[in-house]
């Protein structure tokens, strides 16, 4: 577990540095698109000055900020934030009046009242509940780090507004999740702690065991999954890692959310949705089209489906896909010959390609190398399904994240 700092420490904010001078105002109500983690940080590390909610999106989920006496005080996953607090607590035997558990479940609650409840409840048990305030920040914090491409919206709250709660500082919080962000990302199935899991082998052992059978139906979260079995949440998506590995369970992909900003500020109308990366798949095939371009499209995706590769390269030239996958067997013009003619036009030289074919053999593998291109098996049968999409989403992520 992370260690994090005393709340009575001090803060220090970033220094201005020649030419990248950083500026201390940060826009209210206007959301600042497209943020790398880095300069969502470098966004929240101004606003350490100042006491309100910083509202942080991206294609999969939202949180809430609240910033306090220049430093962090909580961060609220907007979908799972409440039913996590109280598991918790329970996990932690915190006894909390029966009228405060019922004020956290009325919906909607502003976040403003949400934490002078929980200001409350940190006030009937310090120690126990600051052990639980720091577990669910550091797994919000582990989420975000392991997100891509953030939105930003910032609500400034009064500055008299006086909440008990266990504050921390934005650089230790940095420093303490570094080395868990580099464990997760080197997992190789698991790639994020909200993602849930899917059974894949019925008739392995642990599947038999009771505990593990009730949260391998794809509704349970990585988090609530190890808070089940009382284990660090990174040991548990290790172990994860590995059954997934072994075709045991299925690490299913993460939801696409729709944009939700205009319901965070009243004043906040008008916001232009950001438009998705297009994708073009090239396959002779109607149905493999149409199938594989649902499933991008559930996915927020723009779709452009071409079923003459003879045509493809004109279309790539005037669409400008970020992505294109191909079939390799195709008439008039093969995958490989494909590939060939649209590296020979210099625009398209570092378009990522990925070669999408039932033929999985060395030969194709070593030509779609050579070729600087990727390699998918498509799916023989039903239990091959998961895995596909997953190396699918791993490779949009890579080169075309929503």
């Amino acid at each position: 577990m992370m260690q994090l700092p005393h709340e009575n420490d001090a803060y220090n904010l970033p220094t201005d540095k020649g030419s990248n001078k950083l500026i201390n105002v940060i826009p209210i109500g206007q959301v600042i698109p497209n943020l790398t983690y880095s300069s969502l940080m470098v966004m929240l590390k101004l606003l350490m000055r100042h006491t309100g909610i910083a509202k942080v999106e991206t294609a999969h989920f939202s949180w809430k900020i609240f910033i306090h006496s220049g430093s962090i005080a909580f961060i609220e996953d907007s979908s799972e934030f409440l039913p996590t607090l109280i598991r918790k607590l329970k996990i932690q035997k915190i006894q909390t009046q029966p009228d405060l558990i019922q004020s956290l479940n009325q919906k909607p609650i502003s976040s403003l009242a949400t934490y002078h409840l929980l200001s409350e409840i940190y006030t009937q048990d310090r120690e126990n509940c600051l052990s639980v305030f720091k577990e669910i920040l550091f797994e919000n914090l582990l989420a975000i780090a392991l997100e891509q491409n953030f939105s930003l919206l910032w609500k400034p709250l009064p500055s008299e507004v006086k909440i008990l709660l266990p504050i921390w500082q934005l650089t230790d919080l940095e420093k303490a999740i570094a080395k868990v962000v580099a464990q997760w990302r080197n997992f190789n199935y698991v790639h994020h702690p909200y993602q849930t899991i899917k059974l894949l082998d019925p008739e392995c052992a642990i599947a038999q065991v009771p505990l593990f059978n009730q949260v391998i139906n794809g509704k349970y979260r990585i988090g609530e999954i190890a808070d089940r079995f009382q284990q660090h949440i990174t040991r548990t998506a290790l172990k994860l890692d590995k059954l997934a590995e072994n075709r045991t369970v299925a690490i299913l992909p993460l939801p696409l959310q729709s944009p939700s900003f205009k319901n965070f500020l009243p004043f906040d109308d008008g916001i232009e949705k950001r438009s998705q990366p297009k994708v073009m798949i090239v396959d002779d095939s109607p149905i493999l089209l149409k199938q594989f371009g649902d499933l991008l499209a559930s996915w927020g995706y723009q779709l452009s489906l071409v079923n003459d590769s003879a045509n493809a390269t004109k279309l790539i030239l005037s669409e400008k896909p970020y992505i294109v996958f191909m079939d390799i067997n195709m008439p008039n013009l093969n995958g490989f010959d494909l590939i060939k003619q649209i590296r020979r036009q210099p625009s398209l030289a570092n378009t990522p390609l990925v070669l999408v074919t039932s033929e999985n053999s060395i030969t194709n593998n070593f030509r779609a190398k050579w070729a600087n291109c990727r390699f998918l098996s498509k799916p023989r049968t039903s239990n091959d399904l998961q895995e596909f999409r997953e190396q699918v989403l791993a490779i949009l992520h890579e080169f075309a994240p929503t």
